[in-house]
């Protein structure tokens, strides 16, 4: 049985050598969790998965069901999607960058691919993490889901952006 066949949760590991003040240093210099308090960044460091991807390795299938969302530690990512036989090149990601977060609040099936682009690691933050701290620490729960949500209204707002330049710019070339 190859990697890719293993369930999820086999292929989620902690890498050895990886600090906790390294994770939260990390966390903190990251667009989603660098406003949260220490003591939410050091729940968030203590449930992350740390994970190593090679060059070419799908860290999760356009398809599959969702479960976290994972942050570049060091490396890089592209989010692929293939319809109709067309792929198309979402986003090209680094260090920093996060993908996936939509996968916490719904168990919907992946709407791309990702795949590391040359040896990378990554952190994964899952829905079992975040059911973990909600009914353990519900305030440190409550400011990481408003942290989560904030990030996906801020997502949601720039597509809408880009859908009205898009459609604006179409309406002018018909014109």
């Amino acid at each position: 049985m190859n990697l890719l066949q293993l369930p999820i949760w086999k292929k989620i590991i902690k890498k050895k050598g990886t600090s906790n003040p390294e994770i939260i240093r990390f966390l903190r210099e990251t667009s989603v969790f660098g406003k949260l308090k220490r003591r939410t960044l050091h729940e968030i460091a203590r449930l992350v998965h740390v994970r190593q991807y090679s060059e070419g390795e799908e860290i999760f299938r356009q398809g599959e069901a969702g479960a976290g969302f994972y942050m570049i530690f060091d490396g890089k990512v592209v989010i692929r999607s293939v319809r109709d036989g067309v792929e198309l090149d979402l986003a090209h990601l680094d260090e920093h960058s996060f993908f996936g977060e939509l996968s916490l609040f719904s168990e919907e099936r992946r709407t791309a691919t990702a795949i590391a682009q040359e040896p990378s690691t990554l952190l994964g933050f899952f829905q079992p993490d975040l059911k973990e701290i909600i009914e353990t620490k519900p305030k440190i729960g409550i400011e990481i889901l408003l942290s989560l949500t904030g990030v996906v209204v801020e997502r949601l707002q720039k597509t809408n952006q880009l859908l009205e330049k898009a459609y604006y710019k179409g309406k002018q070339k018909n014109a």
